[in-house]
């Protein structure tokens, strides 16, 4: 059994979905799900056509917050998390909170990180154990994501808290606990 399956993360907001009595809300939930399967996939024009002309996204973190404002930054960000493969991360959502200008997202993100990614941030060693290059590695967080959206029902960007370092939760994994058809870069 896989131990991350990104194609499982839109499942609990189609059935919010399919709960949810006011189309409005509906409809922005639909919003939501639609731009995570979009990311997830890599499917750039899809992904793009759910958000405003001018989104933006605000990333907390203790370490480094930052910013992105406009279309030209949103798409160049998820040009460069499609191309090195960061988009096949797992929501696991726990939570969900909308009304008739926000979904507010809740629950854990998985993510596969490479040895050589870990070292890079000074990480040489996982629970006592080396880590080479090609070593594979899952991490946790913890996500609260708020979807703020415009009159039309397009995304104006994302709010997104991250609760913990991930890099901090990681442990070893091997290819066998991949979904079939994931791409390692």
């Amino acid at each position: 059994m896989p131990k991350i399956n990104p194609f499982n993360s839109w499942l609990p907001l189609d059935e919010a979905a399919g709960r949810e009595a006011n189309p409005r809300i509906r409809a922005l939930i639909v919003a939501v799900r639609d731009h995570m399967e979009h990311e997830i996939r890599g499917n750039m024009k899809e992904l793009m056509a759910t958000l405003t002309a001018q989104p933006v996204y605000h990333f907390w973190n203790a370490a480094a917050p930052f910013k992105l404002e406009g279309w030209a930054a949103v798409e160049g960000f998820y040009t460069n998390l499609i191309t090195s493969g960061g988009n096949q991360f797992e929501v696991v959502v726990e939570k969900i909170v909308a009304t008739e200008a926000c979904v507010v997202t809740e629950g854990q993100v998985k993510q596969v990180q490479k040895g050589a990614a870990l070292r890079a941030a000074g990480i040489n060693a996982v629970q006592g154990e080396p880590v080479s290059d090609g070593d594979l590695f899952l991490s946790c967080a913890q996500l609260v994501t708020l979807w703020p959206a415009a009159a039309d029902g397009k995304l104006l960007g994302e709010d997104i808290y991250f609760g913990e370092n991930a890099l901090a939760t990681v442990v070893r994994i091997s290819r066998a606990d991949l979904p079939a058809g994931y791409r390692i870069h």
